[in-house]
C-alpha cells in the first residue's frame, strides 16, 4: 500500500474494529462482574436472615429450619460442610469474607446455587434459586417481620438489617404511601404486596410491601422493601466511561499512524532546508515506497545530480582549458610560420597543416559539446527491445574500413534482446570498439551473454591493458593514463565518460577488468527489462558481476 490516504484510513479503520471489539469485550466483563455484584448485594440480606435463624441449633434444629425454608422460599434449601460443598479458591475467600457466592450450575443454565456461611459454624448454607419470584419476596418479608418482631427488636434492629439489605428498608403507615385501593385493601387483609413503578423506564423498580400490624387504614404500619431497581445493562455511567476510554484509544491510534509520517515529512523539510541554505550535501533520510519516500529519493536523486553536474562542470572547465591550448599554439606556430613561407608549395602544405588543426579543434570542441549536452541531466529514455548483437555486427561493418589488421568478432545469441534505447546502444559500443581498436595488437571481440535478469557484454582487446590502479580513471573526463595510452593514440577522453553516462541512464553499470589475451576487458551490465522512463539516481543491476 504506497497511497498515505489507504494507509491511515486503512489503519484507522483496523484501530476503530480493534478499538470497537476491545470496548465491546471490556462492557460485558464489567457487566458481567456488575450483575454478580448486583445479585449478591440482592440476595445478601436474605441469606443473612436465613442464617440467622441457624445460631444455636443442634443438627435436629438444622434440618427442621432447613425443611421450614425450603417450604417458605419454594426452593430446596440445605446445610453443607466445606468438603461437601467443593469449593474453589475464590469462593472459599468471598465465604470466609461474609459474603454470598452466587455458583451457576453446568447441569442447569436457568438455576444458580446460592452458599453463605452460618454464623459461629463451620458449616454453610446452600439454597438453589431459579429466579427471583414473588413468594421469595414474601418470604424475604416473612423473615425480616420475624427479626424485628423479637423481644426488644426496635429500630435499633431494623437499622442493623438495613446494613446487611442491598436495598432499602423502612416502616411506613399505609396512608403516607401512594396505592391504589386495591393495593389498601390487600395490605389490610394482612397480605403481602408488590408495586412495581413505570415498566417503560430506565429506573423501573420494584417495592415489597408487607403488613406489620393490624389496625385500620388511619394507624396501620407496612414494611417496604425496596424500591429494588432492575440491573441495567447500559447505566450512563459505564457508557460516558466506556465512550471517553475509546475515544482516547481512537486518539493514540490515529497519533501512532500520523507521527511516522509527520517524522518523514519534518526529514525531508529538514533536508530542503539545508539545501536551500547552499548544502549541497543535504541529504533526506526518508526511506518507503509511498508518495513521500518516492519525494525522497527524488530529492537525494537531485542533489546527487546537482553535485555530480557542479563537480563536472568544475572538471570540464579545467580541463577543456587545458585541452585548447595544444590545437590553439599548434595553430599561432603554424600562422607563424606561415609568414616565413616564400614558395606556393610550401605555404600549401602550411595550410593543410593549419586545417588539420582546425579539424581537429573542432572535433575536440563537438565531443567536449557532446559531453556538457549528456551532462545537463538525465533525458527520458525511449526504452523498447533490441537486438544487441545486430547492433554489434552492424557496428563491425562499419569499422571495416578502419580497423586495418586488427579483426573484430562478435560472439552471443542473436536473440537475446534488452530494453534500451538503439542510438544509446550504438554509441556505447562504437565508442567502447574504437576504445579497444587503438590500443589493441591483432584482435578486438565483443561477446554477449545472458545472467540471471541482466545482460552482459565484454569487450575484449588484446593489448596492453589498463593497470588495476588506474582503471577507475578512466571514466573520467579528459583523463590521462600512462604512455600506451597517450593523447598520441586518438581520442580526447571523453569517449568512456560519455558511455558510462549513458549506462547509468539505462541502470546498468560498467566495469574493467583484464581480458583472458592480456588486453583491456570493458564490461557493460545492463537490466534486461526496465520498468521507469526516468529516475534520478537508478540503482545498479543486482545479479551480475
Amino acid at each position: 500500500m504506497s497511497s498515505i490516504f489507504v494507509r491511515i484510513y486503512g489503519g484507522i479503520l483496523v484501530a476503530l474494529l480493534i478499538i470497537g471489539a476491545l470496548t465491546y469485550a471490556g462492557v460485558e466483563l464489567v457487566n458481567d462482574y456488575r450483575s454478580l455484584m448486583y445479585r449478591e448485594r440482592m440476595a445478601k440480606g436474605t441469606f443473612y436472615l436465613m442464617a440467622e435463624g441457624y445460631r444455636g441449633l443442634d443438627e435436629a434444629g438444622r434440618q427442621a429450619r432447613s425443611l421450614y425454608l425450603s417450604r417458605l422460599f419454594g426452593a430446596p434449601v440445605a446445610v453443607d460442610n466445606r468438603d461437601g460443598l467443593g469449593l474453589s479458591y475464590r469462593e472459599a475467600l468471598h465465604l470466609d469474607e461474609g459474603r454470598v457466592v452466587l455458583r451457576a450450575r453446568d447441569d442447569d443454565a436457568t438455576s444458580v446455587d446460592v452458599l453463605y456461611p452460618l454464623p459461629d459454624s463451620p458449616l454453610f448454607l446452600r439454597a438453589r434459586l431459579s429466579r427471583l419470584s414473588e413468594q421469595q419476596a414474601r418470604a424475604t418479608a416473612r423473615l425480616v417481620l420475624d427479626a424485628l418482631g423479637k423481644p426488644g427488636a426496635g429500630d435499633q434492629a431494623l437499622a442493623g438489617l438495613r446494613e446487611q439489605f442491598g436495598y432499602p428498608l423502612a416502616i411506613q403507615p399505609v396512608s403516607s404511601l401512594l396505592l391504589d385501593g386495591e393495593q389498601r385493601q390487600r395490605l389490610l387483609r394482612g397480605e403481602v404486596v408488590f408495586s412495581l413503578s413505570d415498566s417503560t423506564s430506565r429506573n423501573a423498580s420494584v417495592r415489597v410491601l408487607a403488613p406489620v400490624d393490624g389496625g385500620d387504614q388511619a394507624t396501620s404500619r407496612v414494611l417496604v422493601l425496596g424500591p429494588m431497581y432492575l440491573f441495567d445493562p447500559f447505566p450512563w455511567q459505564l457508557l460516558a466511561i466506556a465512550g471517553v476510554l475509546a475515544l482516547l484509544m481512537v486518539a493514540v491510534s490515529t497519533y501512532l499512524q500520523v507521527r511516522p509520517l509527520q517524522t518523514r515529512l519534518r526529514r525531508l523539510g529538514r533536508a530542503v532546508q539545508r539545501l536551500g541554505a547552499g548544502d549541497l550535501a543535504a541529504y533526506a533520510d526518508v526511506r518507503g515506497n509511498d508518495p513521500i519516500g518516492q519525494v525522497a529519493a527524488t530529492f537525494n536523486g537531485m542533489t546527487a545530480h546537482i553535485r555530480r553536474l557542479i563537480e563536472a562542470q568544475r572538471e570540464m572547465t579545467r580541463a577543456v582549458s587545458h585541452e585548447l591550448r595544444t590545437p590553439v599554439a599548434r595553430l599561432r606556430f603554424g600562422l607563424e610560420m606561415l609568414a616565413d613561407c616564400e614558395s606556393a608549395e610550401e605555404r600549401r602544405e602550411k595550410l593543410n597543416a593549419l586545417d588539420r588543426d582546425i579539424d581537429q579543434l573542432d572535433r575536440l570542441i563537438d565531443e567536449i559539446l557532446t559531453y556538457a549536452r549528456l551532462e545537463e541531466g538525465t533525458p527520458t529514455v525511449d526504452f523498447q527491445p533490441v537486438f544487441l548483437r545486430e547492433i554489434c555486427e552492424q557496428l563491425a561493418a562499419e569499422l571495416d574500413g578502419i580497423r586495418g589488421d586488427i579483426a573484430i568478432e562478435v560472439e552471443g545469441d542473436p536473440d537475446l534482446t534488452v530494453d534500451g534505447d538503439p542510438r544509446y546502444l550504438h554509441r556505447i559500443m562504437q565508442n567502447l570498439v574504437t576504445n579497444a581498436l587503438r590500443y589493441a595488437a591483432s584482435r578486438v571481440r565483443m561477446t554477449l551473454r545472458e545472467e540471471g535478469d541482466c545482460l552482459v557484454l565484454d569487450v575484449d582487446d588484446d593489448g596492453k591493458g589498463i593497470p588495476e590502479h588506474q582503471r577507475e580513471r578512466v571514466f573520467k573526463p579528459f583523463a590521462r593514463l600512462d604512455k600506451s595510452r597517450h593523447r598520441a593514440s586518438g581520442g580526447y577522453g571523453l569517449g568512456l565518460s560519455i558511455v558510462k553516462r549513458i549506462i547509468e541512464w539505462h541502470g546498468g553499470d560498467i566495469q574493467v577488468g583484464e581480458s583472458e589475451w592480456g588486453g583491456a576487458r570493458f564490461r557493460v551490465i545492463l537490466p534486461r527489462h526496465q520498468q521507469e522512463q526516468h529516475v534520478l539516481g537508478r540503482g545498479r543491476p543486482n545479479g551480475a558481476a
